[in-house]
């Protein structure tokens, strides 16, 4: 059975369908078919129910999906490793979870640090740890901090506590108050000017509980983002993280939205092994936004 064998498996598992999943692979539908029969002789199991066009995983092919997908995601880290330029040896590689990392804070300290090449990645949360260990990566920035850091030989420092926000215009009578509450948006114009952020999720959930709209813009850069923020009267969220960073035109506020699910206190993650390689960016992170003290005012709110 080969690697690829294994990631057609994958793909039909996940499509539940053989010929939606063979126009990903590129591949005909009958050669599909034929990788399906010839891993379910091997394994001398059937795996799936077919039903018409469809198929789904019984319990075997639940058990051995599980399987795959895992031996899959350390083969490509594996890869990805031994594929790595031996000139990448200084090369600082960070992996994030949250885009505004590699948009706003990553090329800012390249900048203030032009002697410290860097690299960057996005990772699922789930890959943080295996991407350490496993050295494709030397410092994650995330709000996952796993348990048992010490007996992993992981080390956490505490990087932001980042709050969800909401940008409002000076004109707009919420623009008076300390705090909003989710529901008592309802009624606002959103735009959202990003379809990923760290609270994306919540977001989402919340939009559609309280009858938040938000119209999603496509393809704006920067500059027309500019433009919008200050001439037009509508609202959208921002972290903390971003504001720290990002354009705040003078006839906007930012009003932090209340609840604990829209505070989210982030990470710096590494091995304890490239502690020396990683204090130039922490350091940098301390000194910029002043993470020590700004934690414990806030705490004391």
């Amino acid at each position: 059975m080969t690697f690829q064998q294994l990631r057609e498996f994958c793909i039909v598992s996940q499509y539940e369908n053989v010929t939606k999943a063979a126009e990903t692979l590129f591949i005909t539908q009958p050669a599909l078919s034929m990788t399906l029969k010839k891993i379910e002789a091997e394994v001398k199991l059937p795996l799936f129910d077919r039903r018409g066009r469809y198929i789904y995983l019984n319990d075997n092919g639940k058990m051995f999906y599980r399987f795959a997908s895992k031996t899959l995601k350390e083969w490509d880290i594996l890869l990805e490793k031994f594929h790595e330029p031996e000139s990448y040896h200084d090369l600082l590689r960070f992996c994030f979870t949250a885009q505004y990392i590699p948009d706003y804070i990553l090329p800012m300290f390249s900048a203030n640090n032009p002697g410290i090449p860097i690299s960057m990645k996005e990772a699922d949360e789930k890959l943080i740890v295996p991407f350490l260990e496993n050295e494709v990566c030397d410092v994650a920035i995330s709000s996952f901090c796993p348990d048992g850091l010490d007996a992993k030989g992981l080390v956490s420092t505490f990087f932001f506590r980042n709050r969800l926000l909401v940008s409002v215009p000076t004109d707009n009578p919420i623009s008076g108050r300390r705090s909003v509450q989710f529901k008592d948006l309802h009624s606002e114009k959103f735009i959202r000017l990003s379809k990923k952020g760290e609270f994306t999720a919540e977001v989402n959930e919340q939009s559609k509980e309280h009858g938040v709209t938000l119209t999603t813009l496509q393809l704006v850069n920067y500059e027309v983002i500019k433009i919008l923020q200050n001439n037009f009267d509508f609202l959208y969220f921002v972290t903390s993280l971003q504001a720290e960073f990002d354009h705040v035109p003078l006839n906007r506020r930012l009003i932090p939205v209340e609840g604990d699910r829209f505070v989210k206190d982030m990470y710096i993650l590494y091995m304890e092994k490239n502690k020396e390689k990683v204090q130039p960016f922490i350091q940098w992170a301390n000194s910029r936004l002043g993470l020590k003290a700004r934690r414990e005012d806030r705490d004391n709110l």
